[in-house]
């Protein structure tokens, strides 16, 4: 089984944006979506910088609910 995850080593400030793309990103579709809990992948947040980057200007994603008022951030 092959995964498109790797481990690296990274800055303590890069670290600290990418936690804050992912408290934001959560924020806005918990509101969007009128969610109280939304688990978003560690990996989503690099995901979405990384194609921020490569200068694509929409990035596909949807939110899969697990419950009344739960759900589960997906890159597409």
């Amino acid at each position: 089984m092959t995964t498109d995850i790797v481990r690296i080593e990274v800055h303590r400030s890069l670290q600290e944006v990418l936690e804050t793309l992912r408290h934001t990103v959560a924020k806005d579709m918990k509101a969007q979506f009128g969610l109280t809990e939304i688990s978003v992948p560690r990996t989503l947040s690099s995901q979405i910088l990384a194609a921020k980057l490569s200068g694509e200007k929409a990035i596909d994603i949807r939110v899969k609910k697990v419950g009344v008022s739960r759900g589960v951030l997906e890159l597409l």
